[in-house]
């Protein structure tokens, strides 16, 4: 977070005018209602005094002090129904917009932070994150602006209506309530952030178990991780024991203190309503004015506490907000003019992960054309799927160019290389939705029926769909977890019919499927490459799914090794004969 501005101006620049304006209503509604709330002690000392005192007396002189204390206190009512609607429709408001700024900075974050972070730990963090900044708004306008507007309203009757000394008396309360919660907070504010820490670690280790249920059902390791979450569930309830006793006593002190001083403010009022220093009433008002102190008192503890671990939270969620967008995301100021150039051109391009010790891709040099078949195969580790990140700008090159259709790659936005490259990887991408929709998915125009049903006919999925009871508007669960794996590669290859790239890139996009659809998919998408000249790169593991391509690229430690047509290529001794004999993998 941004550490020249404070968390209260980060949260008020969450709003927008709108909202801003209801919380000026809301200030206004809550300085109506401390006054209102003042009413009530005053009409009863006023009842007491100048009516209950009356030797003789009738029902109708106390009717117009009864509907007065009615009309009083339903009307504040309504005031806080009012007050609680307009802060809960700016806070819903407030989170959605919060909600769709916290997505937007995920999904624009380097891909590093992805790796370094576990997936149920991001996830948990961020709604964890995302109620408390809600929560503080909340707090500040639902809990602790009413309760200091209705204290500051209370002192004011208070040494109005009573002696100094009795006032200022009464006033100590606050000073010695307000140090003890000061002393729990900062006792108790560590362990709340462990607390919070351990649960977002619980939640990563959740979600790890979910997605490995699979394995963890096949090696009989249930009651292993079980015991192993159980650990932490241990760990994690003597974090909380040790924090509950905290608590339970200085909630007792906090009793202590009030009981002490409503024993002193009745006994000294009583001695000078005895002494006619002050009246009866004046006794009965100071007394529940008194309460309108304490009341909030004895809740500011709880505001505070949880406005510190909303702060805390608040904080968790502009860390989120504040990640550094992504280097794909990120554009030179001018752009490069490249003329003459194939449709992907790659020169001594160098490329290491971070903190890795040696080079993935080692001074590579290719030149893909318009309506090439392009195939690329070597052992694993060799830098296949590195150099396809490099063409997608999901990693950054140490060195070298890449053009691609005559534009610098660095000069291409996401939304640039999403109009030219289409991507099918291995593990398809499919979100909880309609078969519909997950054909359309990152399509923009509009899609008709009959486009959708010649799409799954040459990813050869049209007869599984049709043979469904709700056919294209079938629910996929999270994942397409719903079907097997060749049909969830086959629904990702439809896309690309509907999309008709430039570049289509085939990362092990077949290997979950039988041969005869992977040879009927293999000519449709052959169709494509010719009708629409489709430059393909295809990466294979399964060799004779190269077999038709117009060159075959081997690579060995980042380089190219090897290269030719798949029948030359088995024939010369080499990575390429070994892997199609079964010598390497």
């Amino acid at each position: 977070m941004n550490k020249k501005e404070s968390l209260i101006k980060r949260v008020y620049k969450m709003l927008n005018r709108r909202q801003k304006i209801n919380f000026i209503i809301i200030i206004f509604i809550m300085i109506i209602s401390a006054v209102l709330s003042q009413l009530l002690p005053l009409s009863i000392g006023k009842l007491t005094d100048d009516i209950l005192s009356q030797e003789s007396l009738e029902f109708v002189t106390i009717l117009p002090f009864l509907l007065f204390i009615l009309l009083v206190t339903v009307t504040n009512e309504v005031i806080k129904v009012i007050r609680r609607v307009i802060i809960e429709d700016t806070c819903t408001r407030c989170e959605k917009d919060a909600r769709s700024n916290a997505i937007s900075s995920l999904l624009h974050a380097p891909l590093n932070y992805f790796k370094e972070n576990m997936t149920g730990n991001i996830h948990g963090r961020l709604n964890r994150s995302l109620e408390g900044t809600i929560k503080l708004l909340k707090l500040l306008f639902m809990d602790f602006a009413p309760a200091i507007f209705s204290g500051v309203a209370a002192i004011i009757v208070i040494f109005s209506q009573l002696p100094a000394y009795l006032a200022l008396l009464m006033l100590f309360v606050i000073p010695i309530g307000i140090i003890i919660i000061c002393r729990q907070i900062s006792t108790q504010k560590g362990i709340r952030v462990e607390l919070m820490e351990e649960k977002a670690s619980m939640d990563g280790t959740m979600v790890e178990l979910i997605n490995g249920i699979e394995v963890i059902r096949v090696t009989n390791s249930a009651e292993m991780e079980v015991n192993r979450f159980t650990n932490k569930s241990e760990y994690l309830r003597q974090k909380e024991m040790k924090h509950h006793k905290a608590m339970a006593f200085y909630d007792c002190l906090k009793f202590v203190n009030e009981a002490l001083f409503t024993v002193l403010v009745i006994g000294m009022s009583a001695y000078l309503a005895g002494e006619g220093i002050i009246s009866v009433g004046t006794v009965l008002t100071s007394y529940l004015c008194f309460t309108q102190l304490t009341t909030p008192l004895r809740e500011l503890h709880r505001i505070f506490d949880e406005l510190s671990e909303s702060t805390i939270l608040a904080r968790e969620y502009f860390k989120i907000i504040d990640l550094e967008k992504d280097f794909s995301y990120l554009l030179p100021d001018h752009q490069k003019e490249i003329i003459d150039k194939p449709l992907i051109h790659v020169n001594n391009v160098n490329f290491t992960y971070q903190n890795g010790d040696s080079k993935i891709i080692d001074n590579l040099s290719i030149d893909i054309h318009e309506g090439e078949f392009i195939g690329i195969a070597g052992p694993s580790g060799c830098g296949k799927s590195s150099f396809i990140k490099l063409l997608t700008k999901l990693e950054k090159k140490d060195s070298g160019i890449i053009t691609i259709d005559n534009k610098d790659l660095d000069s291409l936005s996401r939304e640039d290389i999403s109009k030219l490259i289409a991507l099918v990887p291995q593990s398809p991408f499919l979100i909880a939705g309609t078969i519909r929709e997950n054909i359309c998915y990152g399509i923009e125009r509009d899609i008709t029926d009959e486009e959708l049903k010649e799409a799954a006919s040459k990813a050869f999925i049209d007869h599984f769909i049709e043979s469904l009871p709700k056919g294209y508007d079938t629910y996929l669960a999270e994942g397409g977890s719903n079907l097997s794996g060749g049909q969830r590669q086959r629904i990702a290859i439809a896309r690309i019919f509907l999309r008709k790239p430039k570049i289509l890139i085939l990362d092990e996009a077949t290997s979950a499927l039988d041969n005869t659809s992977e040879k009927f998919i293999q000519r449709q998408i052959e169709k494509l490459q010719v009708e629409n000249k489709v430059a393909i790169i295809s990466i294979a593991h399964r060799l004779t799914t190269l077999e038709n391509c117009d060159s075959i690229l081997v690579f060995d430690k980042g380089k190219i090794i090897e290269q030719g047509k798949f029948k030359e290529l088995i024939d010369k001794p080499g990575i390429f004969q070994d892997m199609y004999q079964g010598k390497l993998k």
